[in-house]
């Protein structure tokens, strides 16, 4: 009976190509951005939600365009439709709660929701 042959030695991988291969481009920061930038528009109405969902689309689309400007994403105009709206909605609501403080209404709008 005779032993086997030994195996054949490992030379490594082969040649070319980069390892790990291209990443798949970062929008995730741009999209819910521009989700609350845009929800935070008619959101305004209801109870001064329009506020800090500004606010929050406006930061987040800020960072998802830093992303797209470093070249990690592809969605610019996302980040900026979400930048734009964010903008709008937040400015809204302070005018409103402006509103709603100057004329005494406050009052008013406090009774109906507690």
């Amino acid at each position: 009976m005779s032993t086997p042959p030994p195996p054949p030695p490992y030379y490594g991988p082969p040649p070319g190509g980069y390892p790990g291969g291209p990443s798949a481009p970062q929008n995730t920061q741009g999209l819910v951005g521009m989700i609350l930038g845009i929800a935070a528009i008619p959101l305004v109405c209801c109870c001064g939600l329009g506020v800090p969902l500004g606010i929050a689309g406006a930061i987040v689309s800020w960072l998802g365009l830093q992303k797209a400007n470093q070249g990690l994403a592809t969605n610019r105009s996302q980040a900026m439709a979400g930048l734009i709206c964010g903008a709008i909605g937040a400015g809204l609501g302070i005018v409103s709660w402006i509103v709603l403080f100057a004329t005494g209404h406050w009052q008013v709008w406090s009774t109906n929701f507690s």
